[in-house]
């Protein structure tokens, strides 16, 4: 995480390519998500090593879909609901997923991510039921 973070102050002012900012991405949020998914996984002695590789996978993908809303969201939202000033990443000139491919297309990918996500979800033969549901909110939330 604590590199994402570096890439990220590393970055204001500077124009990232797509792959950049989702490296970045995939450090910060995508390896904290990654490490409660997989700790949750692990906390059971009786999870099977192979599941460990989807899960991986799932993490990093809804990670990377909350990074796209949060920019997203940082375009659409209103302040009082955002809980921040909206447009503040513009304002500080950070690299967002709008501002690099547009913000449809944005919103396509964190859907994209989702869709991912749950698929993999859907091969596990586990009740994955929490964890869709916290994929799909990920894309649902407003602020």
């Amino acid at each position: 995480m604590a590199g994402g973070q570096a890439v990220d102050l590393e970055s204001v002012g500077r124009q990232l390519d797509l792959n950049s900012l989702q490296i970045m991405h995939e450090l910060k949020t995508g390896a904290l998500i990654q490490a409660s998914v997989l700790l949750g996984a692990l906390s059971s002695p009786d999870t099977p090593k192979q599941i460990l590789n989807p899960l991986s996978e799932y993490a990093l993908a809804i990670g990377l879909a909350f990074q796209v809303q949060d920019d997203v969201l940082d375009v659409v939202a209103n302040t009082d609901t955002l809980g921040k000033t909206q447009g503040a990443d513009i304002a500080l000139n950070k690299p967002t997923y709008p501002s690099l491919m547009g913000l449809a297309p944005a919103q396509q990918k964190a859907s994209d991510l989702i869709e991912h996500s749950l698929a993999i979800l859907a091969d596990l033969p586990y009740d994955t039921r929490a964890l869709a549901a916290l994929a799909h909110f990920v894309v649902q939330r407003q602020h």
